[in-house]
């Protein structure tokens, strides 16, 4: 198997946004599905701290990923115009913090 990695961010869901979102995701479109997988992206997982609306985003993706091509990608500027009014953007791109990696434990 490639060699992996794993990132962290946060987004900002709008007030009132949680089930919208929540059920959209649920329904995945199968071509963003295809292009996350086809960049890399092993594993991807989006928690929510309900108090505050903040969103914590993990992936684990290959090292050579592809990432980078994702935001110019037709189907993922289809889905951040979906998104619109669910999480805070900014000209269409959300609004993402990365978070730096303090502490992993790993049985490895």
């Amino acid at each position: 198997m490639s060699a992996t990695e794993t990132i962290a961010f946060t987004l900002r869901l709008l007030p009132g946004a949680t089930a919208e979102y929540k059920r959209r995701h649920d329904e995945l479109w199968p071509e963003m599905r295809a292009l996350l997988l086809g960049a890399g992206i092993l594993r991807y997982e989006i928690y929510l701290h309900e108090e505050t609306g903040l969103l914590f985003a993990h992936i684990e993706r290959l090292v050579d990923h592809r990432m980078g091509r994702i935001p110019d990608d037709p189907v993922s500027k289809r889905w951040q115009k979906h998104m619109e009014g669910l999480i805070e953007q900014v000209d269409g791109r959300p609004v993402r913090d990365v978070l730096p990696l303090m502490f992993r434990l790993s049985a490895a």
